[in-house]
């Protein structure tokens, strides 16, 4: 059964968000990136890791919300739209979408006149998704990303520009 988006509220992220958060970002991370991450990514994708980096989230980004439960999260540092998640719950809804338009608008806000994202190579249902909504295919680069714990790791990555 689809969740109604008649109670819909966005708010900043909290501290004491986070712990849920990072189980919303693991189940997204295992359903839709974890069939074409490499091993050495898929071994670091672990909750505890997806916790430590979002600690510097809180105060920043966005949750979508729907009495009270968490259902998606987007968070920009600067120009890049560095996280944007959807739990299963909520797909299909157009959550994804009013979650994007509040993020690009929150952005905006901040004077980011355009923006970027990335996303891993292979997920071609965020492909859709992202065109859809006007942003712009600008290639394929390798891009880093946290190991959560102080590193980096490499992906093949597309940027998408809006």
């Amino acid at each position: 059964m689809a969740v109604s988006l008649v109670a819909l509220t966005f708010r900043p992220i909290a501290a004491a968000d986070l712990p849920a958060l990072a189980d919303l970002w693991h189940e997204v991370w295992a359903s839709g990136h974890a069939a074409f991450a490499g091993p050495e990514l898929t071994a670091v994708r672990t909750p505890e890791r997806f916790l430590a980096r979002l600690q510097p989230f809180a105060g920043k980004g966005l949750i979508a919300e729907i009495t009270s439960e968490i259902m998606g999260f987007a968070y920009w540092n600067g120009a890049e739209l560095d996280q944007f998640h959807v739990g299963a719950k909520a797909r299909g809804t157009g959550l994804a979408q009013k979650l994007m338009t509040e993020a690009e608008s929150a952005m905006a806000g901040e004077g980011i006149a355009s923006a970027f994202l990335f996303c891993a190579d292979g997920n071609s249902r965020a492909y859709r998704f992202y065109e859809k909504l006007g942003w712009r295919n600008a290639g394929l680069e390798s891009s880093p990303v946290s190991d959560g714990v102080g590193g980096r790791l490499f992906i093949d990555c597309h940027r998408f520009v809006k």
